[in-house]
């Protein structure tokens, strides 16, 4: 099974043409073309024209393109989104298993219309409120187009009715059930460690290389990122170091080579290497090397874009 490298998804306001017409140079592995919070009740219709054609835009750069839809006009949504080159809809304040299969056979049906392989477009599923936690496992459960599920903090708060402190973390049990829930279903959890995640702000790119890495150490396999200045911090977070790869090459030989001598266990840089230290061995290595493989994938589609300068400010 191929190994998922979504680290950065980089949202965007799909009415916004200056946001939109850069978004495919900033490296993400994703970017979510926003037709929910960032678009007024008015222009919903007007943004759903434009989907089509921005899918294609986002899609430049490799990023994987996916759509946010709106929970009360997830039909009119989804069957404005789902056409070639889309990854998946990510489905937003969901609280039951019922709405992501009701989600899911209509990008079943826009699938068949619109010549795409059935079971192609993923989903990302967006946990809002306290009732969507309480039934998170059948939630990520309820259909295999799931592949990523993320708590919204801010809009969790206001279901609790909390105000977030910065110095007061209300989600220490939310975030750990997400991962634990998430990776258990098979399915990646995406979040950022407090107080990003209910005060997202922007900073520094060595303050968002420690906040994507403390999020990394978490148990979250992505970020869904408010700003381009997020996308390098978190990919690099993300993203094993070449010290680990050097080291796990040398964990994996050094393991080969007591097996091979008759013992499962072997001292190596003060500490003892094992089966489990050598199935982790291998996790990193295949993660990295997914995720090398996914850099060049982008790296390759902004040279054939002629883009000499591929991450422009803004």
């Amino acid at each position: 099974m191929s190994i998922l490298v979504r680290r950065s998804n980089l949202i965007v306001p799909i009415t916004n043409s200056h946001f939109l017409q850069g978004a495919w140079r900033h490296n993400a592995d994703a970017v979510t073309l926003d037709l929910e919070d960032s678009v007024v009740d008015y222009r919903k219709e007007e943004a759903r024209t434009n989907v089509k054609d921005a899918i294609r835009v986002a899609a430049r750069g490799a990023s994987e393109v996916f759509v946010r839809v709106n929970k009360s006009y997830a039909q009119a949504d989804i069957e404005a989104s789902v056409w070639p080159g889309l990854a998946g809809i990510v489905l937003s304040r969901v609280e039951s298993p019922e709405e992501v299969q009701e989600a899911s056979e209509i990008i079943g049906k826009m699938e068949g219309s619109r010549g795409l392989e059935k079971g192609s477009v993923q989903m990302v599923l967006l946990l809002e409120s306290a009732r969507a936690l309480w039934k998170i496992r059948e939630i990520i459960q309820a259909d295999p187009r799931v592949t990523q599920v993320a708590l919204d903090e801010s809009d969790l708060s206001a279901s609790l009715g909390i105000t977030p402190l910065p110095d007061q973390d209300p989600f220490v049990y939310a975030r750990g059930r997400l991962v634990v829930e998430a990776i258990a279903a098979g399915v990646q959890p995406v979040g950022v460690t407090h107080p990003m995640g209910t005060q997202p702000r922007f900073p520094s790119a060595e303050e968002m290389l420690q906040i994507a890495t403390d999020s990394k150490n978490l148990g979250f396999r992505g970020i869904l990122c408010p700003h381009p200045s997020w996308v390098e911090p978190v990919n690099t977070a993300l993203t094993p170091t070449q010290s680990q790869v050097d080291y796990y090459t040398q964990v994996r030989e050094i393991f080969a080579q007591a097996i091979a001598a008759g013992t499962a266990a072997v001292p190596f840089h003060g500490r003892m290497i094992d089966v489990p230290v050598d199935e982790w061995a291998k996790d990193v290595l295949a993660m990295a090397a997914a995720c090398k493989t996914r850099d060049d994938q982008k790296r390759e589609a902004l040279l054939l874009a002629g883009e000499a300068d591929p991450r422009p400010d803004s």
